[in-house]
């Protein structure tokens, strides 16, 4: 775990982020999403929380909260272009989604 006194993010926080990265790769979901949020509110502008939690929401598919915080980090570093792409992307597979539903509405009973 690498802690960076001088940052300007509390160590808390970063604390909070390091906590959640473990979780995460534990396979603990709800618990590294509530650490993300405690960093996220111990520190709005932590912008490696932030593109961690985002990439992190678009794993367990929750594309709508990732393109939140996409935006959130886009807000805060305009020029990110990796969070640009990556929420980009994100909205293209909500709309992508959101077709193959209305698709499946359309087919009619005979087929399903």
């Amino acid at each position: 775990m690498r802690f960076i006194k001088d940052s300007g993010i509390p160590l808390e926080a970063q604390y909070m982020y390091h906590q959640a990265l473990y979780l995460s790769k534990q396979g603990k979901k709800e618990e590294a999403l509530n650490d993300f949020r405690q960093a996220l509110v111990i520190a709005p502008r932590f912008c490696e929380a932030l593109n961690a939690m985002g990439n992190y929401l678009d794993d367990l598919e929750r594309y709508a909260e990732a393109v939140r915080k996409f935006d959130k980090l886009i807000e805060i570093d305009p020029h990110n272009t990796e969070a640009l792409f990556k929420r980009d992307t994100l909205r293209k597979k909500i709309s992508f989604s959101d077709t193959c539903k209305i698709t499946v509405k359309k087919v009619p009973d005979i087929v399903r």
